[in-house]
């Protein structure tokens, strides 16, 4: 993946998208100073410690950050063996233990078979660090990311090469061979080609340290999509470190729109937590939310 790909896709996709979308849902910025994004960002997104928000959670558990790190370890080896870093720093590292805390925050307790979780939305997914559990977890995953940021994807796709962990359909790279399906797989995909999302697809779809540093129009309208690709009792898995003002406007725009909350924690972000998890539950309009009466 290279920076000249990512442009030149984008710059042809949004040609064919109605005039003055391009702005908001595709952005563009040029890197500082000349630079170009290389495999460095993904360097720096896996062991530069400030590129992990503290306080990381007390009760993280342990053998789920051994297990993060197993992957991270495949990307970090591979790495090394490109000479691209000097060594292989031990683990788990602290994205590891972040890792750790989502996956406990977004599979609390035992679903229905209805209600498996095996189709994944990772929306804005930093280096992809979330697939290093679920990948292990689940069989026959469909692990999907979509980003806009080119710095970004561009470390994503060096993420998931390097890792290997599962066929990769990336769709900068190959456009017309790009199909989001059933079959076990990571997709990759840019954010201005939400058309590709099948509608009531995804069982859980992630968004971690992103929603509060969209522009208001692009947030109003990622909303609504994440109900329509979601399957019924699909969960929204929202983490990030907003003020009381965000948090309200978010709450009400998700009611209104069909989502339920099934969990916060009872913790304070920036003291006990970096970003306070929310699990949200698209509701079934068949059936009562629990304690509700159907037309209640």
């Amino acid at each position: 993946m290279t920076p000249d790909l990512f442009r030149d896709r984008r710059k042809t996709d949004l040609r064919a998208l109605p005039p003055g979308i391009a702005p908001w849902i595709a952005p563009s910025d040029d890197p500082p100073d000349g630079e170009e994004p290389d495999a460095s960002e993904l360097i720096a997104r896996l062991i530069d410690p400030a590129r992990t928000p503290a306080p990381l959670y007390a009760s993280a558990d342990p053998a789920r950050a051994a297990q993060s790190h197993a992957v991270t370890r495949l990307v970090l080896e591979s790495l090394g063996r490109d000479s691209l870093i000097d060594a292989v720093p031990g683990g788990p590292l602290a994205m590891d233990i972040r890792n750790a805390e989502d996956y406990r925050f977004q599979d609390l307790y035992p679903r229905p078979p209805r209600w498996q979780t095996r189709r994944l939305l990772d929306f804005h997914p930093g280096c992809g660090r979330q697939l290093n559990i679920w990948c292990q977890e689940v069989p026959g995953l469909v692990y999907t990311a979509m980003e806009s940021d080119e710095a970004a994807y561009i470390a994503q796709a060096e993420y998931f090469r390097r890792a290997n962990v599962l066929p990769v359909s990336d769709y900068v790279a190959a456009p017309r061979a790009f199909s989001l399906g059933e079959q076990a797989g990571l997709y990759h995909l840019p954010t201005w080609r939400f058309d590709l999302l099948p509608p009531g697809f995804f069982d859980l779809i992630m968004c971690v340290d992103v929603l509060p540093h969209l522009s208001e129009r692009l947030l109003r309208h990622m909303l609504p999509l994440f109900h329509r690709c979601l399957a019924t009792g699909g969960g929204l898995y929202i983490r990030d470190d907003a003020d009381a003002a965000f948090d309200q406007e978010l709450d009400r725009a998700l009611s209104q729109l069909g989502f339920v909350l099934e969990f916060r924690p009872y913790l304070f972000s920036g003291e006990d937590i970096h970003g306070l998890p929310r699990l949200w539950r698209k509701v079934d309009p068949r059936r009562p939310a629990a304690g509700r009466p159907v037309g209640g």
